[in-house]
């Protein structure tokens, strides 16, 4: 049963927020409606730091709970065009309490100063700084939403293809997955989605795409061949635009043998996980916590990583990740289901 908090929640967001996204803003006024809020007033005990890099840009999420022992890679969403919300730390910090994680939000390149592939070079290269570190790649899981869950799974294609030691598993949260716009529910949910907008969404095409190709596998997955990839974990809402966004592309993996659960909850807005209220944010990342205990072992000792013999190059020796993508180019829980 969806909770009372939801629903008054889901009109709110259908009379002021879904009006911003619709499309009729510049993305400069979205941006500022965002900014405005400022940066995060974060509970005792929640750390961000700066990370040291000068590949990519990027903040560590720490809490109390948080450890070394697994590491949450997250990339938000925003629609490839937006910076992440001040909600957006809060959630990771939700996450880290739950799975006792340590957390690397990445402030990857924004369209349309930075259109494809800007933003998932930034994706990889954060990815890669990782194991520069030490880290297990085992211990990692790689998880973002709406466009950043695109990223997502574009970031796994991207590793396996270029050989790269895979993370131990990833999650989307509503995930923006087709760039050729297909899935019914782009359609038949878009008067019932409370946030989102088809018109909203439709100009990333020209803002982040630039030329390439809409049906290349790094900027919609659901045209991937996602053979070998580890687990994932993939939340969506039901009454979401997106929500064929997720089951094509589950349905697509799990052809091609690879482990990927889909659950769908009952009317929750997009990317719900952001509001701490709801009933149902706290049990879907109560959900997420378990998936990452489940699949993602405590890391290696880092002598041990570093002994471990390397399947492929090392980070500045592989292929520029635009390259690949002109070769592909040209070439009490409440209610929710799994599918």
């Amino acid at each position: 049963m969806v909770s009372w908090q939801t629903k008054a929640l889901n009109r709110v967001l259908h009379w002021t927020i879904k009006r911003v996204m619709s499309g009729t803003g510049t993305v400069q006024q979205t941006r500022r409606f965002i900014e405005v809020k400022g940066k995060p007033r974060l509970p005792p005990g929640v750390e961000m730091q700066p990370v040291l890099a000068n590949a990519f840009r990027g903040e560590w999420v720490r809490t109390p709970e948080s450890t070394d022992e697994r590491t949450l890679l997250y990339l938000p969403g925003g629609g490839f065009m937006l910076p992440a919300s001040s909600q957006v730390p809060l959630m990771v910090a939700r996450i880290n309490r739950e799975a006792r994680t340590r957390a690397l939000l990445v402030h990857y390149r924004l369209a349309p100063e930075h259109p494809f592939p800007a933003g998932l070079e930034d994706c990889l290269a954060a990815y890669r700084h990782l194991l520069a570190l030490g880290t297990d790649p085992r211990s990692i899981v790689i998880a973002g939403d709406s466009a950043g869950g695109g990223l997502t799974l574009s970031t796994l294609l991207a590793l396996r293809d270029d050989g790269d030691p895979l993370p131990g598993g990833a999650v989307v949260i509503s995930p923006f997955t087709d760039f050729s716009f297909g899935g019914e529910s782009r359609f038949s949910n878009a008067r019932h989605d409370p946030l989102l907008a088809p018109d909203g969404i439709a100009r990333m095409n020209a803002l982040y795409l630039d030329d390439t190709l809409h049906d290349n596998p790094l900027v919609s997955p659901v045209y991937g061949d996602f053979r070998g990839l580890p687990p994932i974990l993939a939340q969506v809402g039901s009454t979401e635009i997106l929500l064929d966004d997720t089951r094509r592309v589950a349905e697509r993996a799990a052809s091609q043998g690879v482990d990927f659960e889909v659950e769908v909850w009952d009317e929750v807005p997009h990317v719900w996980h952001v509001w701490g209220f709801l009933p149902e944010t706290k049990a879907a990342i109560t959900r997420i916590a378990a998936f990452i205990q489940e699949n993602m072992p405590a890391a290696a000792p880092a002598d041990a990583v570093a002994r471990r013999p390397k399947s492929s190059a090392t980070p500045s020796r592989r292929k520029a990740p635009a390259q690949a993508v002109a070769r592909k180019a040209a070439a009490g829980a409440p209610r929710r289901k799994s599918v």
